[in-house]
């Protein structure tokens, strides 16, 4: 099964940043799984917490306040731009995740080593 964590629809509740590392904490986290190509292909929606992970981060605009959903987003590693976030996810390169959210907020954060850690039980929300 394939699966990917969509940022639109998904949901940040806090950032935390310390020494250099920045996590982004997803209290919703919108997960595609599908046999074909996901977000394509038919498939599933889940709800699951995850943390997403950027190691010495050299920028990291104001964060703004949160919690928040995210309308539009992606993570750009090795030159790739990827909406959908293939999972498991764990990069060894730089990247530049750039979010935006619906007061017109937006974040940049550009680091090193991108992953993400899918937390606890995934919660089924609907057949796609």
């Amino acid at each position: 099964m394939n699966s990917a964590l969509e940022l639109h629809d998904s949901r940040i509740d806090h950032i935390d940043f310390v020494d250099g590392v920045a996590t982004v904490h997803f209290s919703h986290a919108y997960i595609h799984k599908s046999k074909g190509r996901v977000g394509l292909a038919p498939g599933t929606g889940w709800s699951q917490e995850a943390r997403l992970i950027l190691e010495n981060v050299s920028a990291l605009t104001p964060i703004p306040d949160l919690p928040k959903a995210i309308v539009d987003g992606f993570i750009e590693v090795g030159g790739i731009r990827h909406e959908l976030i293939p999972l498991p996810f764990r990069r060894k390169v730089s990247a530049r995740i750039w979010l935006s959210f619906p007061d017109g907020q937006s974040l940049t954060i550009v680091g090193e080593r991108p992953f993400i850690e899918l937390l606890g039980q995934s919660v089924f929300l609907e057949d796609y």
